[in-house]
């Protein structure tokens, strides 16, 4: 249901987990591709989202390696050739040493890196599309983003000592830069391009606008004009999250981060017509977070704002989270303060330490404590026996916000029949909410609310946030009656199918219903196929309903894995 309630934003606004590949798969120099595969299958599966990859221009192989190292050619023993000097000798066996390795494929001591040459960006990619084609269904399909810092690697004869700066010659060519790799992979339309972004901004009438309305972009997100052909443009604006998936079947948004000054040579103006210029997805915010998780400075709540402003604008909002004392098997029911709270300030937390001392590979655990820690919508273990059988039975089958403890804001499953307040939104107007004065039942919730506000469900993790300051200041009066049920409706029910969850009082649900309910265990096996399918189940602490959206996606994207598709929705 979180997915769902926020298809309409533009995906610029959503709030998603980021991770730091060198942080989560490389903190102990260990550049192995098997080990790697699994480490991203792993976050992938875990929920994480967005993606800072370090590549390394290796100019000796003419490849972009994720080792920091040159990898040292492969040289067959050739007794005619002179004799090396012993200090040249020595030189070498220092830097370089072959290391014992179960893989096929040798790992190599250089320095303080074990790498193998698979490691590769080539590689990385071409675990993005494995991912890609076990989750092409309209149940399980989102919106991945990848920013790339470029770097150029070590020698592999002094690798301790900083890179040097590539010649003209050495540099990558047309041929292999990162946008070729890119495309080389990956299917064609998986990715979100910036000559799609710009095709899309200057005619909406042929583009966001020209689609189903559950596929267009909620208002009040961007700001629009009039151009000189009497077009209806945006120079702000980007596409939601529905749009991209379900019509126009993008996948993933690749873009530039920091480039070192050994590669400004590398002419990454030629990619930008697949990788989106530096720092253009992605707004790094400065936060201040106190011991028990409160953000105390950088948060993008403003308890005045109804719409977006220069001081609480979201786009692309990124903050690094603090360190995190996690164990190796932590509570994913217990949310993380510092990484909820970030979240609900309208930021992506972005984690750029390993957890509990480990990758990702080796124990996901808390890796999915963090990602579950930034799931803003439902509270942990809800919604509570949402797949009751008994069709006429109402008693879990309709959303509400609750005021008090354990998780105020946090939804909860509620009797339908119920008499409750509800959440009211302008519907131009993101952050302008409101509650109803009388108290209805949620199948009268329709016409509970006041003109301009309709009967609504928060879609970002910004709108919940408002929405609660709201609902706090309604029952400020009663806050210390600890008998006051302070809960409003939401519209969010699963009348229709049980555990399928659709906002609108009336709605039908786009989805079948899976006999699949077993949610809770997390399975780590080496293949990535694999890892992703079942591992991305214990991502859902809630019911799942199957593929066949009524607006699915086109039949050559639907993927099969083993003969069979993957199938479900998380709550």
């Amino acid at each position: 249901a979180q997915r769902d309630v926020g298809l309409r934003v533009p995906i610029n606004f959503l709030t998603v987990p980021a991770v730091s590949l060198r942080a989560a798969c490389f903190s102990h120099n260990q550049y192995e591709d098997i080990a790697f595969q699994k480490c991203l299958s792993n976050l992938l599966a875990t929920g994480f989202r967005r993606f800072l990859v370090d590549v390394y221009w290796d100019p000796g192989l003419s490849v972009w390696s994720l080792c920091p190292v040159q990898i040292p050619p492969l040289q067959e023993p050739n007794p005619s050739k002179q004799e090396p000097s012993q200090t040249a000798r020595s030189t070498a066996e220092i830097a370089v040493t072959a290391v014992s390795h179960d893989n096929d494929v040798p790992l190599i001591q250089i320095g303080a890196y074990n790498c193998t040459r698979q490691v590769t960006l080539n590689f990385l990619s071409e675990i993005f599309q494995s991912f890609l084609d076990v989750t092409a269904t309209t149940t399980e399909a989102s919106v991945a983003y990848m920013l790339v810092n470029v770097h150029v690697a070590a020698s592999y004869e002094t690798p301790d000592a900083p890179a040097q700066q590539p010649s003209q010659d050495q540099l990558p060519g047309n041929d292999n830069s990162i946008g070729d790799v890119m495309k080389g992979n990956l299917t064609d339309g998986v990715l979100f391009v910036p000559t799609e972004l710009q095709d899309e901004r200057s005619n909406l009438d042929s583009s966001w606008y020209d689609t189903a309305w559950d596929n267009k972009p909620a208002s009040g997100y961007f700001e629009t004009h009039v151009d000189s052909q009497g077009r209806i443009a945006t120079r702000d604006g980007w596409p939601s999250e529905a749009f991209s998936e379900f019509q126009e079947f993008n996948r993933l948004v690749v873009g530039y981060g920091n480039i070192d000054p050994q590669m400004a040579d590398y002419n990454i103006s030629a990619d930008f017509d697949t990788i989106f210029p530096p720092n253009e997805i992605i707004g790094y915010h400065n936060t201040t977070i106190s011991s028990s998780g409160q953000v105390t400075f950088g948060c993008l709540f403003s308890r005045g704002d109804s719409t977006i402003t220069p001081l609480t604008n979201s786009s692309w909002a990124i903050s690094i989270s603090p360190a995190l004392n996690l164990a190796q098997n932590p509570n994913t029911t217990i949310p993380l303060p510092a990484i909820t709270n970030l979240t609900s300030c309208g930021i992506s937390p972005f984690l750029n330490t390993s957890l509990a001392n480990t990758t990702a590979d080796k124990n996901p655990l808390p890796y999915q404590a963090y990602t579950f820690s930034t799931l803003w919508s439902w509270a942990p273990g809800e919604p509570l026996n949402a797949t009751n059988p008994d069709t006429f039975s109402y008693r879990t089958r309709c959303a509400t916000m609750p005021l008090n403890p354990p998780h105020p804001g946090r939804w909860r499953t509620s009797n339908c029949n119920a008499r409750r307040r509800v959440a009211c939104k302008d519907p131009d107007q993101p952050y302008n909410w409101t509650v109803s004065d009388n108290q209805v039942t949620y199948f009268d919730a329709g016409a509970a609310c006041p003109e301009p506000y309709v009967f609504s469900v928060p879609h970002t993790s910004l709108e919940n946030k408002h929405l609660l300051s709201v609902l706090q200041n309604s029952f400020s009066s009663d806050r210390n009656n600890d008998n006051v049920d302070a809960a409003i409706f939401l519209n969010l029910n699963s009348l229709n199918i049980p555990g399928c969850w659709v906002d609108a009082i009336n709605g039908t649900c786009p989805y079948q219903p899976r006999n699949d309910t077993n949610r809770a265990r997390v399975v780590i096996v080496p293949t990535v196929a694999v890892v992703i399918i079942f591992v991305l189940a214990a991502l859902t602490f809630f019911v799942k309903c199957a593929a066949n959206r009524r607006d699915g996606m086109r039949a050559r994207r639907r993927r099969v894995v083993g003969g069979w598709e993957y199938e479900g929705v998380p709550s």
